[in-house]
Parts: C-alpha cells; sequence; structure tokens
C-alpha cells in the first residue's frame, strides 16, 4: 500500500472543495432565481390589482402604480380602427410640427428684418 503524501492530499482535498464549490455556487444560483420570480410574481399582482395593498415607503414602484383597478381597461376596436386613429394622430403631429417650423421661420425672418432696419 502506497503511502498517501502532503502534496497529493492536498490536491484531493482541494479537488473535491472546487466541486463542492462549483455545485454550491449552481445551488445558490438556482435558487437565487426561484426566489426572484416569486418576488416578481408577487411584485407584479400588487401592481395589476393594487387594491387592498397598502403603499410601502421604501419602494419605488408604488409610485407608479395606480390607485384603483384600473390598470388593465379592455377595449373593443379591431386593430384596423387602431392604426387608423394612431395615423391620423400621427398626421396631426407632423402637420402641427411643420405649422410650428414655419412660425419659427416667420420669426426668424422678421426679426432679422427687424435687426436690419435699425
Amino acid at each position: 500500500m502506497d503511502k498517501i503524501t502532503k502534496t497529493e492530499l492536498k490536491a484531493a482535498y482541494d479537488a473535491g472543495f472546487n466541486a463542492g464549490r462549483k455545485n454550491g455556487i449552481t445551488l445558490g444560483i438556482e435558487m437565487g432565481i426561484k426566489h426572484c420570480g416569486e418576488v416578481m410574481s408577487a411584485e407584479l399582482h400588487r401592481f395589476k390589482f393594487p387594491e387592498g395593498h397598502e403603499t410601502r415607503w421604501n419602494y419605488g414602484i408604488d409610485s407608479l402604480r395606480p390607485d384603483d383597478n384600473s390598470t388593465f381597461e379592455y377595449t373593443y376596436e379591431t386593430y384596423e380602427e387602431r392604426m387608423k386613429k394612431k395615423s391620423d394622430e400621427m398626421r396631426e403631429m407632423r402637420e402641427y410640427d411643420a405649422r410650428r417650423r414655419r412660425r419659427s421661420e416667420q420669426y426668424k425672418a422678421n426679426k432679422k428684418r427687424f435687426i436690419a432696419g435699425k
């Protein structure tokens, strides 16, 4: 029977310790992910259904939460109706921007004319 040297013993210990560390890290990550999922599920429920939950002073997300359960409202619009409304809004915004741009250009032109007339 061969005698185990200190270096071999140390190497065996380190190999076992590192293997255990790897398993421990993997287990810790899995437990952390599970806990995060549970916390996020609870927070999502609190956000979706705020009635009956107190506002916590040290949670920033509570300031974004509505006071009642009006976060999720249903509309019976079709996709085509929503797209028409969205395109109308975008057209109105473009027209408004064009009017603002023309007013700004007119203001600059008048200002140049006024300064040149002095």
